[in-house]
């Protein structure tokens, strides 16, 4: 097992031709992985939380051309290439488990061993209202795990 670190200490874990990006996340699969309820692990699904979307142009403020001072003329705006509208990415959310039990439940787990990101509450409300089901955070603490 050999790792690097990111920006909250983590190490990244390798196991069996896996990448995991905590040594805490690699605990939570080994766990799931011996649980005779569990039926499949997906690791890292990802989910668009926010689809791409139009937005007016910031330079021609959404007209599509612009005034050339040189020449007096109207050009076609280079940035939204003469459309006023510009496409913008969105945004997905990955998860570190989606987990499938015998019964047929399906669980989009999260695990966290340390400090969460600023906008992890704003990403795991946007998860929620774009798939309809609750994120499952799994948190490292001293007696095991505390899954809520």
């Amino acid at each position: 097992m050999k790792g690097r670190k990111s920006r909250f200490n983590a190490r990244k874990v390798y196991f069996q031709g896996v990448e995991f990006d905590s040594k805490s996340e690699y605990e939570y699969f080994l766990i799931l992985k011996n649980d005779k309820l569990v039926k499949d692990i997906k690791l890292q699904p990802e989910y668009t939380i926010i689809n791409p979307y139009k937005v007016n142009c910031g330079r021609c403020d959404g007209r599509g051309r612009l005034y050339n001072k040189k020449t007096g003329n109207f050009n076609k705006c280079s940035l939204c290439k003469g459309y006023g509208k510009r496409m913008k990415q969105g945004a997905k959310y990955t998860a570190d488990f989606k987990v499938t039990y015998v019964d047929g439940d399906v669980k989009i787990i999260d695990v966290k061993g340390g400090p969460m990101s600023r906008d992890f509450t704003l990403r795991r409300k946007l998860f929620e209202i774009q798939t309809g089901k609750e994120l499952v955070i799994a948190k490292k603490t001293k007696n095991g795990w505390d899954v809520k």
